[in-house]
């Protein structure tokens, strides 16, 4: 049985990409065990080049996505529907914000939504005073900005190309690389450079979550010591760590993924009475003010934020914020794209990349919203000087003493800390799942990669997680993020204009009218026609190459649309 199973996941796996990538994480591990220092130094090293001679390319990756976000919708391609003119939206609109209003949520949203604010007091932008008054303001507001549209922003390439080739071009093949066969044809991602993607992809993704089990381990650490007044350190988050893979493997092996989502859903609840609460101690007018406020700091200050490099100052707050961000949200890339994408079949262009804009940053922007002016409102009116316990505990002696304010606070510790343990669980999940998916061949997008995969990159995840936090910490966790997010601006430019040729092909001599027209099965092309044909073709070319059966395949398309219109002529 054993057997059997170790072959079905070697036959599903892509073996070129999967133990290239494997072979990568175990050298990396066993590097952090036997010379720390040097891993250290490198990552680090890798870090200041990145960021002094390459640093404007993160800025300028954000400002692309942002305009590549305004030529979709304004322009004709937005109205291109993710799948046939008969499919129907996959979840109704309330549950497909949610989703997507939820997606930004998780345990690194309650921890920066606390402590960030915190640290631009100090370290604050545009070289303003320092714990001043307008320290304050823009303290409430920046953290908004960075998780907000510009966040969202980063998603819209991914979550086009996934989803032009998925619901438009029938593809099967869900990984970035097959996104790119418009530009370099159908042979590419099989190629040495449709490898390399792949890898780099995986890598990613694995920095994506190393920094989300970086920020969360060591506050959940923290908090777990003040409710069992056990001791503090690098034992019990190694703890947390374990506690966290058994989780995972416990949900994988016994088939309690639908549990976990339940509890996900439960999750969500305690976590909006959460905020609640905060609200009310703040008083929900105070929030509202501050939110305001805050609008307007944003809007006015909005293209200078965008193009912000601070080239004429010491740009600790570029450095420290702004492209630590860009490089992280580039890492969540391949995973968002596939969510957003698989929920929004049914769906426009115009009408997804709104949405996870709209619904994602209201879902980011309410926690630090709400969470970040309870903060700054502790320190303003000297009942916590969180400023001084940021400089010497970190995030995690920022959450315990602001949890410590709250009425009910050994509760409330116990219920975060629950949180934050079903969030991280099942984002490792879903991470493990789009791993296994990028690192599998010819598989269908309805279809989950095999266990056995997705159990050996939970392992990889925890093993580099682990290593990283001995090494350095989250610091050192922040400039791997960057560092690995570094490749995938490239790819960014590449699927974007792999998505934006597909389009021109299959839709460039149509009319927005035609477009809106033919994607409502209320009209017919010679465009669609010639498209249907070429999809075709390439499917044909793909199973067995047999003219027969593709000429078959038209031919009874032909004879359907014959029968609908016969149809409707009877009515």
């Amino acid at each position: 049985m054993k057997k059997l199973e170790i072959r079905k996941a070697l036959e599903q796996m892509d073996k070129k990409v999967y133990f290239t990538s494997l072979a990568i994480v175990v050298l990396m591990v066993l590097a952090l065990i036997f010379i720390p220092n040097t891993v250290k130094i490198a990552i680090e090293s890798t870090f200041n080049v990145c960021i002094n001679h390459f640093g404007w390319m993160y800025i300028l990756v954000s400002v692309f996505c942002f305009g590549l976000f305004f030529y979709l919708y304004f322009g004709k391609y937005g109205n291109i529907k993710f799948g046939s003119p008969d499919d129907k939206p996959r979840f109704s609109t309330f549950s497909w914000a949610a989703m997507i209003f939820t997606s930004g949520a998780g345990s690194s949203t309650v921890i920066l939504g606390f402590a960030e604010p915190i640290y631009y007091l100090k370290n604050t932008p545009f070289h303003i005073k320092a714990m001043s008054t307008q320290a304050y303001e823009y303290a409430h507001m920046y953290g908004q900005f960075h998780w907000g549209f510009s966040a969202w922003a980063f998603y819209i390439p991914a979550v086009t190309a996934i989803g032009y080739m998925l619901y438009v071009r029938k593809t099967r093949d869900v990984k970035l690389s097959g996104t790119l066969t418009p530009i370099f044809g159908e042979k590419f991602k099989d190629g040495i450079i449709g490898k390399i993607i792949d890898i780099v992809v995986v890598f990613g993704i694995i920095a994506s979550i190393t920094t989300s089990l970086g920020l969360g381990v060591p506050v959940m650490s923290k908090l777990i010591s003040s409710v069992l007044h056990i001791k503090d350190g690098l034992s019990l988050q190694i703890a947390v760590y374990l506690i966290w893979f058994m989780i995972f493997g416990w949900s994988v092996f016994r088939g309690l993924e639908k549990g976990i989502k339940k509890l996900t859903d439960v999750n969500m609840l305690i976590i909006f009475m959460f905020l609640g609460v905060v609200g009310v101690l703040v008083s929900i007018s105070k929030i509202f003010e501050m939110e305001l406020n805050s609008i307007g700091l944003y809007l006015q200050n909005l293209p200078r934020m965008i193009f912000y490099t601070d080239p004429f100052g010491n740009q600790n707050f570029v450095h420290d914020w702004t492209m630590f961000y860009w490089g992280w949200w580039l890492s969540f890339l391949p995973i968002m794209g596939i969510f957003i994408a698989k929920v929004s079949r049914g769906r426009t262009l115009k009408q997804v990349i709104l949405g996870q804009m709209v619904w994602g940053s209201l879902g980011c922007c309410t926690f630090l919203g709400i969470l970040g002016g309870y903060s700054l409102y502790l320190q303003k009116n000297g009942i916590v000087d969180l400023v001084s316990i940021l400089e010497k505990e970190g995030n995690e002696g920022v959450v315990l003493a602001i949890m410590q304010t709250l009425p009910f606070s050994k509760i409330l510790i116990v219920l975060l800390v629950i949180l934050c343990f079903v969030f991280l669980a099942t984002t490792i999940d879903s991470t493990a799942m789009v791993l296994g998916t990028a690192t599998s061949k010819n598989l269908d997008p309805e279809e989950d990669p095999h266990l056995l995969n997705r159990f050996s990159w939970a392992i990889a995840i925890f093993a580099i997680a682990i290593g990283l936090s001995t090494v350095g910490g989250l610091k050192l966790i922040q400039k791997f993020a960057i560092v690995l997010g570094f490749p995938l601006i490239f790819i960014v430019f590449l699927i974007s204009y792999s998505a934006i040729k597909a389009m021109k092909q299959d839709f460039g001599k149509m009319t927005k009218e035609e477009i809106i027209a033919v994607c409502q099965g209320t009209g017919e092309s010679t465009q669609t026609n010639e498209t249907e044909e070429k999809t075709e073709i390439k499917l044909a070319k793909s199973t067995d190459g047999n003219s027969k059966s593709l000429k078959a395949t038209r031919d009874e398309k032909r004879e359907q649309k014959t029968v609908k219109k016969m149809k409707c002529q009877k009515a």
